[in-house]
């Protein structure tokens, strides 16, 4: 049975909306309909499924083979991506690293001054 006195969570893991609205003209497939996955959360996920069973791992870790490549959700090569910047009606910029999945179309991103914080540049 629902219980109606407990609330859900809803985690976004999307930029702000104007940002995506935007992204149509950036020429990004169904930018509101889409999975949207943040660039870094992605990356750690991928890392913490990979375990010592996995042959990649040992291949990776004995330096043979190539090295390990980050993939979609869907299985697919991540996508190209490209910094692209947001002009918002305060005149503000906002930067940001943008790519979609040519398979299932998730669009990954990252702030691109978070980004530049993290690594010091």
């Amino acid at each position: 049975m629902f219980n109606r006195s407990r609330g859900f969570e809803i985690d976004c893991d999307a930029p702000p909306y104007s940002i995506v609205q935007g992204c149509r003209l950036l020429g990004l497939q169904d930018p509101e309909d889409v999975r949207w996955s943040r660039l870094s959360h992605h990356c750690r996920e991928q890392q913490g499924r990979r375990t010592l069973l996995d042959p990649r791992t040992w291949k990776s870790l004995l330096g043979s083979g190539e090295p390990v490549r980050a993939t979609c959700c869907c299985g697919q090569r991540l996508p190209m991506i490209e910094r692209c910047t947001f002009t918002l009606l305060s005149g503000k910029e906002r930067h940001y690293f943008l790519g979609q999945c040519e398979r299932c179309r998730t669009i990954f991103w990252e702030e691109a001054s978070a980004t530049a914080h993290a690594t010091g540049k």
